[in-house]
Order: C-alpha cells, then sequence, then structure tokens
C-alpha cells in the first residue's frame, strides 16, 4: 500500500498539524483547483465531459489517484493504488477515443474502486486475514470484468473489517479506518474503505458486498448512496472470502456511490452486460426503464423495529422525509401509510445463526493458524453470538425451514398492506442503522439493514441531512425497551456526532430493483 501510494505524482503536501475532526475541507486547500473540480463533479456529468473531449480519461484519474491518496493519509481507507494499471488503460482510451471519436462505452474513463477481497488479477487478496497476507491471484473479479467492459477504469482497492463481518472497518493488518466527517467516528462496513473514500470524494464509484448491510452502512455513515441489490443479479465470481459456497443468507455485490443517477447506471449497464451467460447463477432478469409508472405510489414507514429505537437524528430524519413525502410530488399520488415491525427480533436469531452455520469454525480456524487475534467485534457476532452454533444437517434444514416460513409470512404481510385499495406498498422507508456513524467499536445492532438481507429484499441508502446540536437533543424521559435499546441510548448525545450525515432506507420487494430507484429518485425530487 504504502510503495503505490509513494506514486503519487506530483506529491502530496505536508498535512496540517493537528489534524481537524473533519477533514473534509482538506482538498481545497492541498489539491489544485482542478483537481478540486473533477473529484466533485456528479460521475455522470464527468463521463459526459470525457466523451465530448472536455477532460481526458488521463487526467481524471491522476486526479481520483491524488484525491485518493490524500485520504489514506488522512483516513486509512485504502489497501493500495493501482497507479500503474489505472494510467496505462486510461491511457489507452484517451488513444482511442483521439482516433476514433468514439467513447468505449458507457462508463469511458469513469474511475471506480473496490473492496479488497474482490480478485484483481496479479495482485495480492487477504480478505484482512493475516494467513492470506500473501494470497496472489491471477484474474480479475467478473464484476471487475464487467465494468471494464463498460468502460471504467479500476484505480483504487480499499480497507474492510477482520472476517469481513463487521459494521465497522478494523484489521489486524491496517488498522482502523476514519470518517472524514468526523475522525471520531466510523467509515462503517464492511465495505468501509470504500464509504471514507467517497465521503471524502475520493471515487466516484466503489463496489462492495452485503450479507448484513456492509454496502449501506458506509454509504450511510459518509453521507453517499449504496446499495444491497436482490441476491444473483450482479456477478460474484472472484470474491474471495473463508465461506466461499455458504448460502443460508445470500451475499451480493452492490455500488457506493456519489449519486444516485451513479448507482442506477451501475445496475441497468451490468444487468445489462447479461452476465449470467457466463456466470450461470446468476438470474436472467432484465433491469427495467420504466418500472414503475406516474400515478399512486405508497410507501410504509417504519419508524421502528421494536427492537432498537432510532436516536433522535434518525426519528428527525424520517420526519423530514415524510413531511416532504406528504407535500406531493407533480405525477405521483403519494400515500404515506405506518408500517408496523413484523417478529424482526426473531428474524435477527435466525439471521445470526444462518450466518455461520458451523459455528465459526472455518473463520477461528484461519485466524488462530497465524495466531491472530479476534476483535472484540469478531467476538460479538462470533464468539459471543448466543445463537451461534455448529449446525449438523438436520438442524441446518430446520433452519432453511423456519427462515422460508419467515420469508412466507413477510410476503403475506406485504400483501395485506394493499387489503383496503388492491395496492400493497410499492416501498419501505426506514432507518439504515439506529443513529448516525457509530462511535469506534460500538456497531452491535445490525438488524435495521441485515433484516432485509434475510428476507433478500433490495435496500438503499440516501442522505437527508445532518446531526444537529440543538434538534437532535436526548429526550430527557426516554424509557428504553430493553438492554440493546439502552445501550445505543445511552451512549448517544449530539456532541459526540458533530458533523455526522444522516442517511435513510428504501426497501423494495425481491427483483424490483429497479422499483427501488425510480422510487428514490421520486423521494429525492420531494426532498428537493
Amino acid at each position: 500500500r504504502d510503495e503505490s501510494c509513494a506514486k503519487v505524482d506530483p506529491p502530496l503536501p505536508e498535512l496540517p498539524d493537528p489534524l481537524p475532526l473533519n477533514v473534509t475541507g482538506l482538498p481545497a486547500l492541498l489539491l489544485t483547483k482542478e483537481e478540486c473540480e473533477i473529484t466533485e463533479t456528479e460521475p455522470t456529468e464527468l463521463v459526459k465531459k470525457m466523451a465530448n473531449g472536455e477532460l481526458t480519461a488521463v487526467t481524471v484519474v491522476k486526479s481520483y489517484l491524488r484525491r485518493a491518496a490524500l485520504a489514506q493519509k488522512v483516513l486509512n481507507c485504502l489497501t493500495e493504488l493501482l497507479w500503474d494499471r489505472a494510467i496505462a488503460r486510461a491511457t489507452l482510451m484517451d488513444e482511442y477515443f483521439q482516433k476514433t471519436g468514439k467513447t468505449l462505452g458507457p462508463f469511458h474513463g469513469l474511475p471506480i474502486s473496490s473492496k479488497e477481497h474482490f480478485s484483481v488479477k496479479d495482485r495480492y487478496v487477504n480478505a484482512s486475514f493475516v494467513a492470506w497476507a500473501e494470497k496472489k491471484v491471477d484474474k480479475d473479479a467478473h464484476v471487475i470484468e464487467v465494468m471494464e467492459s463498460l468502460g471504467a477504469v479500476l484505480f483504487a482497492r480499499s480497507t474492510q473489517p477482520q472476517t469481513i463481518m463487521h459494521v465497522e472497518t478494523e484489521t489486524v493488518l491496517y488498522g482502523t479506518s476514519y470518517n472524514p466527517y468526523n475522525r471520531n467516528l466510523s467509515c462503517g462496513g464492511s465495505t468501509g474503505g470504500e464509504g471514507a473514500l467517497l465521503g471524502f470524494n475520493a471515487t466516484p464509484l466503489g463496489m462492495g458486498t452485503d450479507i448484513g448491510g456492509s454496502a449501506r452502512w458506509p454509504a450511510a455513515s459518509n453521507g453517499r448512496y449504496g446499495m444491497r441489490p436482490t441476491a444473483g443479479r450482479v456477478p460474484m465470481g472472484g470474491l474471495i472470502g473463508p465461506n466461499a459456497g455458504a448460502e443460508s443468507i445470500s451475499g451480493a455485490i452492490g455500488p457506493l456511490a456519489q449519486s444516485r443517477r451513479v448507482m442506477e447506471y451501475f445496475m441497468k449497464y451490468v444487468i445489462g452486460s447479461k452476465p449470467w451467460i457466463t456466470e450461470p447463477g446468476l438470474l436472467p432478469v432484465p433491469w427495467r426503464e420504466q418500472a414503475l409508472t406516474p400515478g399512486k405510489l405508497k410507501i410504509g414507514v417504519l419508524w421502528s423495529d421494536g427492537v432498537v429505537n432510532p436516536l433522535p437524528p434518525v426519528k428527525r430524519a424520517l420526519q423530514i422525509v415524510v413531511d416532504a413525502l406528504k407535500k406531493g410530488v407533480p405525477g405521483w399520488d403519494i400515500e404515506v401509510v405506518p408500517w408496523e415491525p413484523k417478529q424482526h427480533d426473531y428474524a435477527w436469531e435466525l439471521t445470526s445463526q444462518l450466518y455461520y452455520t458451523d459455528g465459526g469454525e472455518k473463520v477461528l480456524e484461519l485466524l488462530a493458524s497465524v495466531g491472530e487475534e479476534p476483535l472484540p467485534l469478531t467476538k460479538w457476532i462470533l464468539t459471543e453470538n448466543p445463537y451461534v452454533r455448529k449446525q449438523d444437517i438436520h438442524s441446518l434444514w430446520e433452519l432453511h425451514t423456519k427462515r422460508d416460513a419467515y420469508r412466507t409470512m413477510y410476503a403475506e404481510y406485504w400483501n395485506e398492506s394493499g387489503k383496503n385499495d388492491g395496492h400493497p406498498a410499492d416501498i419501505i422507508l426506514c432507518p439504515a442503522a439506529p443513529g448516525v456513524a457509530c462511535l469506534h467499536g460500538t456497531a452491535k445492532y445490525w438488524a435495521y439493514t441485515s433484516h432485509w438481507n434475510f428476507l433478500d429484499y433490495p435496500g438503499a441508502v440516501f442522505p437527508v441531512t445532518t446531526v444537529d446540536q440543538e434538534l437532535d437533543v436526548r429526550e430527557k424521559d426516554y424509557t428504553p425497551m430493553n438492554n440493546q435499546d439502552k445501550f445505543f441510548y445511552d451512549i448517544y448525545s449530539p456532541e459526540k456526532f458533530v458533523d455526522a450525515p444522516i442517511n435513510l432506507q428504501l426497501v423494495a420487494r425481491r427483483f424490483n430493483d429497479d422499483v427501488l430507484l425510480q422510487a428514490m429518485k421520486i423521494v429525492e425530487n420531494a426532498l428537493g
């Protein structure tokens, strides 16, 4: 990593000492005006500027390489910069454009980044395990191949947590990654390095995985966009991890992005490439350009999951969005209805069992093989989790039966939301987490995101506002529902979360990924 960052040319200026908690203003001080303008341009607009010859791919890629290197200095979010590979590819793209006047696909010249455990040809892929520190691969992950075939340029790889199963980012190999808005806070996880890069405007589009919130948490923690698609839609080939082949809860690759528009482009064009032709485990479900037609839009609002209530900033953000939706959007008859939680605590009990059906044996053996100590959040989800135990084949069948029964029940529950008017809810609006970006070491409740993984429903997060020191104060007479709820309320005060972004989440039914993102556009229009 250090060698790759040392290639940055020209070298970065010295950092101010001491560093501010909020480092999002540093690029304006330490990078050129052109670099800032490029890296702060909406990604699809950036592609247009390269397509009309206003910018070259090399100029754009170099700007992001330098901004990402600066992000590494202050946030510790990279595993390496792919300087030589990115510059070589961008140069070829510029040469092609100069000769033909044509672009090489819808993402022509757009830099993209990925979580470290995506395979990259001739590079080490350790998946944050010390035991795999020297593991090298000879082929790119399938989704990287697809994106580069569409014109993108892979330029950076980013940090993830030990075991890739925290919603924060800390490892023995790389240390802790930080939030650019407040370095006392986590950048989220497990795609945390991507989240930090996004919050610092050091990547236009990142790729991560999500089996419990791992794309949505970091996007939300850093005030950007992130999505967990329905499983089986985005190519998964070439991911490196300890639980390959475990399918009780299906993971998914999803985009983390600077805008909803580029997130939608990612889904549209990746699916449009028909990746199921070469990866048969994927489902041949085409992307619908107009999955929603103007008319009625029913939005269910989950104010709480009944286990851990959202903290004051999240409650306020929910109210902001609901109030905006009730004011209406031209062309849409929007109905906002309450969405009561349906046994979400029971769903987490099943989910956490299904994450580690071997009782965590493989992960613990891999750590122990080189004496790598489990970090506190690894212990929390694994060895301290009362639901985790090694399953035999019959107990696993029983868990799958319970999972499928819950999914059927929830589908029926969703259908009932239309019993009075024949129009079930189109989407659900809900928190992305109990609070905003968490204090380091405290992310011990995933169920606002993992619930939808358990159901295999697509979910996506979007920014609403930021923590307000006057509006987001503690409730003096608050009575916690249980010990988990008390844990989060006890550590909350707005002073600890200065400048933290507040995101919310939208959820749609299975395979309605296009509905989800088109509904998000309507919500954005409502917010203005």
